[in-house]
């Protein structure tokens, strides 16, 4: 079976669409799909392609980014003769999109994590626990959190055990780090342990990484820097406890029993985050803006650091909320029912 995945990566929307879809290629692949991409020509996407082998097309320009989506449908047009299934993952469609296409590719799938429905998509695909089938108009839906998408790394049961004192701290803000929350983290973990490392993944797109630095000078923290990873599994391992932004890295985090602050940025990040407290799995927090958000950082990370009775209990009932195959399941079911 042939088929074509649609996804963008860029400073708006990061690596994290990109990061899903290719394992999801992967694991397609694996079934004897052919799969091509067709992406973005973005400085960050092109290597991450070229990490894993994968076929794919650039093009220049986003999906829906044009005055109208001609151009877009004119890209996809070429594939419709030799592709069997389009697999989608974008917050930027419509209707309007998935109408032009349903007219040049037989099934379509959508990768959604927004709750956003549409007509002519035959399967959608979203790992929220918020989520039920009666909730899309298409036949085929896969939800819930059985249905993560988690890189391998995350799925051969790599597990970093619970240690008496915390010693390190892993700080992940995603691919932007809007807020610039990386600098304002070092003074509060300064405040309730200035002898804790830091260590702290510096995505592609961080535009403030010279605060960060300036940030970092004026820190009594040792501060390890980790920039162009495309895997961060290694140093999650480095890692006791962890802060980070809420995109699918608290997923990977809970998968290696790493005991975390999950910090909503965004809408769709607010519902993993719950999806994971709801189960003992994550402290939560939600950002806005003020002092008022520091304040509840140091409480909810101190809460964290000075307490391993908190960090066994957390790290216990997130090992538990995650299925590692959710991959796997999704390649199947595509392959089984379009193929």
């Amino acid at each position: 079976m042939n088929i074509l995945v649609r996804v963008d990566a860029y400073a708006e929307i990061a690596l994290g669409h990109l990061s899903r879809c290719i394992e999801l290629g992967k694991a397609l692949s694996k079934l004897n799909n052919k799969v091509v991409f067709l992406t973005y020509e973005d400085c960050a996407s092109k290597p991450k392609l070229d990490e894993f082998g994968l076929d794919y097309k650039l093009i220049p320009y986003k999906i829906n980014d044009v005055e109208d989506i001609d151009a877009e449908i004119k890209a996809l047009e070429k594939f419709s003769d030799s592709i069997d299934v389009l697999i989608v993952d974008s917050y930027n469609v419509d209707n309007q999109y998935f109408y032009k296409l349903d007219k040049l590719f037989s099934k379509i799938v959508y990768l959604d994590d927004m709750g956003f429905d549409f007509n002519n998509v035959d399967m959608v695909v979203n790992p929220s626990c918020k989520v039920k089938k009666n909730d899309y108009i298409s036949k085929d839906v896969l939800c819930g959190m059985e249905f993560i998408i988690l890189g391998e790394d995350y799925r051969t049961g790599l597990i970093k055990e619970s240690s008496e004192r915390v010693k390190s701290i892993l700080i992940t803000m995603g691919g932007i780090d809007h807020y610039n929350l990386s600098s304002r983290l070092l003074p509060i973990i300064e405040k309730i342990d200035k002898d804790i490392v830091v260590n702290m993944i510096i995505g592609p797109y961080y535009e403030n990484f010279k605060q960060i630095k300036i940030a970092a000078k004026n820190s009594k923290l040792s501060i390890n820097f980790y920039e162009g990873l495309s895997n961060i599994s290694s140093v999650m391992l480095q890692s006791d406890v962890a802060v980070s932004a809420g995109g699918f890295t608290i997923y990977e985090l809970a998968a290696m029993s790493i005991p975390s602050v999950g910090i909503a940025l965004w809408g769709n990040q607010k519902v993993n985050i719950e999806c994971l407290s709801n189960k003992e799995a994550i402290i939560p927090l939600y950002y806005f803006r003020g002092e008022e958000f520091d304040t509840q950082l140091h409480y909810n990370l101190k809460k964290l650091i000075t307490s391993k009775k908190n960090r066994e209990k957390i790290s216990l009932s997130a090992r538990r909320s995650i299925s590692g195959n959710g991959v796997d399941k999704i390649a199947k079911v595509i392959s089984r029912k379009y193929g």
